[in-house]
């Protein structure tokens, strides 16, 4: 059994609220984004963004 990304977080949506911080994905809810980023995006990629984003701030 594969994992996919739910058909309401694509690419374009009509009426994107959220969006990925990863890549062009959005999305209308921010439930959709997480499950997007779970099967979508490998774990380390992930965690260099949120690394990168902490450095920046400091």
């Amino acid at each position: 059994m594969q994992a996919s990304v739910p058909r309401r977080a694509i690419e374009d949506h009509p009426n994107p609220t959220h969006s990925c911080p990863l890549c062009n994905c959005t999305a209308s809810s921010r439930d959709d984004i997480y499950c997007h980023l779970l099967v979508s995006h490998r774990k380390s990629t992930i965690a260099e963004a949120l690394l990168e984003d902490l450095e920046c701030q400091r």
